[in-house]
């Protein structure tokens, strides 16, 4: 029997910034005593995730689409995957692109992993999915809407939420627009971080929610029908001041997740599981995780992110992140390891998903028509990687 062939998808356009850093002396300004930690490049990620998968008896290819959806094309004439592992987290600089990649590969009859389109759109758009939350009874913390339509740029006098509060852009994820600036604590100093937020992210409005201040745990799902929660993730964040001498928000900024050199990613750890967490709450937490996976239409694989309030034991629902990052070590693949899963059956469970579904709609072996028809249309276009050579756009999510 032929071993199932996969074609990896993904998207990166400028060089990795990480691969930029190799070799570097790179003394941190705030430490020099320290070196940059070394994190993997994009490529180093996914040749292991190709590597795991050839493991399991897949026959893998990867593609790097470089935002050109012609290459889509070309490899899936070329290649002809029984599935596509579809890992492209952005297209071009607009966020809501990300859904038009699967939505794509279903017009064209090509079984893929992971959320559908319509999933990533709901999970893309904060406020819309903190209403679908509220609407099935599901805890997440009040909120306030600005920007949304013209002339309403400033917090309405008449809100009720608590201070402190936190800001955020409304559609974007991987904690892009989060810094330390984004909990404040009074009217003036949330009407200041209301205008920066929409002065930088101008295509979108913000999202203005009250802070729970607690632990932040995050829960895996995987599967389907109804989908499995996994033993739970805490991010540990250590106690810091300001200049002022006050205690900095614990929080996930952008510069946590995303840059070696900054003091903020050196501020906090992980476990997983979570420790001295009461099994009863561990079970309210994963049920209310499987809940939200189902109501936002999540599918084959997710995280949900959470905060238990300290002053009630109440956790609330930060977001559901479709397609999480599935590199070793990543949060998602250490709550799959606590199950007794290895980085390899973990990725061969997601991709055998998709095979399945192929197989259940009697899907052709991804040669379509329409697909055979608009590559005939359309040679290669050797200028798509010069239209976006300049582009400066990183990979990756968190």
């Amino acid at each position: 029997m032929a071993r199932p062939r996969i074609l990896i998808l993904w998207n990166q356009v400028e060089e990795d910034v990480y691969a930029k850093m190799r070799g570097d002396d790179r003394r941190l300004e705030w430490n020099p005593e320290q070196l940059a930690s070394e994190v993997e490049t994009v490529a180093e990620e996914l040749d292991m995730i190709a590597d795991g998968l050839r493991s399991q008896g897949k026959d893998v290819v990867q593609v790097n689409i470089r935002d050109d959806v012609h290459a889509i094309l070309r490899a899936l004439e070329q290649h002809r995957p029984d599935a596509v592992m579809n890992l492209v987290d952005f297209y071009g600089d607009d966020p809501a692109a990300e859904a038009h990649i699967p939505a794509l590969l279903e017009l064209l009859g090509v079984p893929y992993t992971g959320a559908r389109p319509a999933a990533l759109a709901r999970c893309q758009n904060k406020h819309r999915a903190k209403a679908l939350f509220a609407q099935d009874g599901l805890p997440t913390s009040p909120y306030v809407v600005v920007g949304a339509r013209p002339g309403e740029e400033r917090m309405p006098a008449d809100h009720d939420l608590r201070f402190p509060v936190i800001v955020k852009p409304a559609l974007e994820d991987a904690s892009v627009g989060i810094d330390l600036g984004a909990v404040v604590r009074d009217p003036a100093a949330l009407d200041r971080r209301i205008a920066a937020t929409l002065a930088r992210h101008p295509r979108m409005p913000v999202i203005v929610e009250e802070y729970i201040d607690g632990r932040e745990l995050h829960c895996a799902i995987l599967g389907n029908d109804p989908g499995e929660p996994l033993p739970l993730f805490e991010m540990e964040f250590f106690d810091r001041e300001g200049p002022d001498g006050k205690s900095l928000p614990k929080i996930i900024t952008f510069h946590a997740k995303w840059d070696p050199t900054s003091r903020d990613f050196y501020a906090m750890d992980s476990r997983c599981p979570a420790k001295d967490v009461a099994p009863e709450l561990v079970a309210k937490i994963q049920d209310i995780a499987l809940r939200a996976y189902q109501v936002m239409g999540a599918r084959d694989y997710a995280r949900v992110d959470l905060r238990v309030d300290n002053a009630t034991g109440q956790p609330y629902i930060l977001e559901v992140n479709p397609n999480p990052d599935l590199g070793d070590g990543g949060a998602f693949m250490q709550c799959a390891a606590a199950s007794g899963r290895t980085f390899a059956s973990t990725l061969d469970e997601i991709v055998e998903m998709a095979l399945a579904r192929a197989a259940s709609a009697k899907v052709r072996h991804a040669r379509d028509p329409m697909l055979d028809d608009y590559v005939a249309r359309h040679p290669a276009d050797e200028r798509g990687a010069d239209r976006v050579a300049d582009k400066r756009r990183g990979a990756g999510k968190g």
